[in-house]
């Protein structure tokens, strides 16, 4: 696999944002006592404290509701000569390590991190104590977290540069899931973007353990914080047992924050929205596969939701390749479409035959029909409406516009007309009002 990615620029710099220290060595995990007995008064750690006698702490990188991670400088490969003797090494807060079910956990999971040998999953190398410390120590990554990543106003992404990030951290799950391992607590702060543009995950199976032996412990991590509600899946808040379409749900909140800087339910954690039958708001896309990709992720019941990160994988791959067929349809018509705007804005303002149109004009209004229709088979209402009101900028009065555009007023109507509750009928008229905001549907009337 190609690990390599295009840089991403920021508007600020031509610099590439985001050096991946990739190391080859692999370190057993030490094996814990049942139980640890809890401090008996609070650990002060400071910077150029020494960890075991052989980790001295150099900056604090940030901090969680599992504990806080510094780089550390390894004395044993500074001893070594190594050229990179720096890691990463995270102390575990105390609500997390006075459990002893939680260090019985966290031990089994990070020997099983041990085992997810993947370009796109950080690796961590121990697991260990020292007296009331207990650490995990990870490879040193530079660059940024994504949600650091998404609060910079300053670094504009392509939709190719987004999609790639998307896909190289469902790379990364559909790994784990092979392996039997959920995330569990995928979120912005545990995915990283390195200086060379790779994506890693973090903080794999820290969460909740992908089998049964964590509930046999009578031992959820969720009780003790460590999952992010806003994207916690239904069935996580429930503490129903483990399960890949977990991580789906997360990771398709992430894509919508990614692609659309907005999250699907307004940080609602999927209790309320299932209670309050909130809409999820998905960006605007005209390729109607990967708008269906995105609701299908962010289903609140896990039914309707995609199962397995290799599913993700596969349907992102497929919607892909059809952005690019798009792009290339109208590749050849690009120029004149650009020079020729205004022009076209007045044949569609006036009655002029779609026969009589520019060449390029005609191309470029049938591939908005084609991706409405795809849109309408995958029943992507808003996917439709946006690319019929592309059309429609281009030629009001096609016979195939006017048809599909009939259609998702009758779908929206017969749902307003048919529905069994107050709450559903509010939604329909709410849907049907934002429709009249589209210059194409301007004019309906209920």
């Amino acid at each position: 696999m190609n690990t390599e990615q295009p840089p991403i620029n920021s508007s600020s710099s031509d610099a590439t944002l985001i050096n991946a220290v990739m190391p080859t060595t692999h370190i057993h995990v030490n094996q814990l006592p049942e139980s640890a007995p809890a401090p008996k008064q609070p650990i002060s750690i400071d910077i150029g404290d020494t960890i075991k006698n052989r980790f001295v702490l150099d900056e604090l990188l940030g901090k969680g509701g599992m504990g806080c991670v510094y780089r550390a400088l390894d004395l044993r490969k500074k001893e070594a000569g190594d050229n990179k003797p720096y890691i990463a090494l995270k102390l575990l807060g105390d609500d997390f390590k006075h459990h002893p079910h939680a260090l019985i956990t966290l031990q089994r999971e990070a020997r099983k991190t041990q085992e997810l040998a993947h370009p796109n999953i950080v690796t961590v190398y121990d697991f260990d104590r020292d007296g009331d410390l207990i650490y995990l120590t990870m490879e040193e990554l530079k660059g940024k977290s994504l949600d650091e990543l998404l609060a910079d106003s300053a670094i504009v992404l392509t939709l190719k540069q987004k999609l790639d990030i998307l896909q190289q951290i469902a790379q990364g799950l559909a790994y784990a899931h092979s392996k039997g391992i959920v995330h569990s607590d995928l979120k912005p702060a545990n995915i990283f973007i390195t200086d060379k543009n790779l994506v890693k995950i973090l903080d794999f199976g820290i969460a909740r353990a992908a089998n049964a032996e964590t509930y046999e412990d009578h031992f959820d991590a969720g009780k003790l914080g460590a999952i992010t509600f806003a994207y916690g899946s239904l069935e996580m808040l429930n503490f129903e047992p483990p399960h890949t379409s977990d991580d789906i749900y997360a990771l398709g909140i992430i894509a919508c924050e990614l692609i659309g800087k907005e999250h699907p339910y307004q940080h609602q954690n999927a209790q309320q929205v299932l209670i309050d039958a909130i809409s999820p708001k998905i960006p605007t896309l005209t390729n109607p596969l990967l708008r269906k990709l995105l609701q299908q992720s962010i289903a609140i019941k896990r039914i309707s939701r995609i199962q397995h990160a290799d599913d993700f994988l596969k349907k992102l791959k497929f919607a892909r390749k059809g952005i690019k067929t798009t792009i290339g349809i109208a590749v050849a018509g690009v120029l004149a479409l650009t020079a020729n705007f205004i022009y076209w804005q007045y044949f569609a303002s006036h009655d002029i035959k779609f026969s009589d149109l520019p060449i390029a004009a005609q191309h470029e209004f049938n591939a908005h029909i084609k991706e409405a229709e795809t849109a309408m088979s995958f029943e992507d209402l808003q996917g439709a409406v946006v690319s019929i009101d592309q059309a429609y900028k281009i030629h009001q009065s096609q016979k195939e516009l006017i048809k599909l555009r009939n259609r998702v007023v009758t779908i929206i109507s017969t749902n307003l007309t048919t529905a069994n509750t107050e709450l559903e009928r509010e939604f329909y008229q709410q849907q049907l009002n934002q429709l009249k905001a589209y210059p194409a549907f301007s004019k309906i009337t209920e």
